[in-house]
């Protein structure tokens, strides 16, 4: 009965950053106050990218947000808010993605964001806040040797055994013919 596995952040994948995670780069906030008059960069298109971004608006010395199109997945109100401070100055909007990373003495200083016309942006900053959302891993389950499709286990509903004798899975982490998927 383990659901559908535990939920990770979904993380940026280049070449270096393993290094300063936790350090300079961050896929959730702990402690706000650390990113007070730094210069951060924030990443993603969601609620939490906005809402930090608008959380640290004023009070780091740059708030920069990119996200890979200028739609949003945000609340409306969080999305007029956004704009207005970008229109202020207060908040920079870049569309676009990281494509590389740069660095001096084990610091992570500064980040690549090529935009849809292939154009490089090079930006300065102290941390990077990375927000594209959480997806669920089974973990150590998915190597029980269990047939599985698509992150689910297959069951025979007859008894909920799966394809190894002697093991059983409910709820969310199975999958039949039929099975609604809810999360109530």
């Amino acid at each position: 009965a383990a659901g559908v596995g535990a939920f990770q952040p979904r993380t940026l994948n280049l070449d270096g950053i393993e290094s300063f995670v936790d350090k300079q780069v961050f896929y959730r906030v702990k402690n706000p106050e650390q990113f007070s008059g730094k210069r951060i960069v924030i990443c993603g298109g969601g609620d939490s990218a906005l809402d930090w971004a608008l959380h640290l608006a004023g009070k780091a010395a740059s708030v920069t947000l990119i996200h890979r199109r200028d739609e949003f997945k945000a609340a409306p109100q969080s999305v007029a808010q956004m704009r207005a401070l970008c229109a202020s100055g207060e908040i920079q909007l870049i569309i676009g993605q990281i494509t590389s990373l740069e660095s001096s003495n084990e610091k992570l200083t500064q980040i690549a964001v090529t935009n849809i016309d292939g154009d490089v942006q090079n930006i300065d900053l102290d941390a990077l806040l990375l927000f594209y959302g959480l997806s669920p891993k089974l973990g150590p389950i998915a190597d029980w040797g269990l047939d599985i499709d698509r992150k689910q286990i297959a069951v025979d509903t007859a008894c909920f055994q799966t394809s190894a004798p002697g093991i059983y899975a409910v709820g969310d982490i199975n999958i039949y013919p039929g099975k609604k998927k809810l999360i109530l």
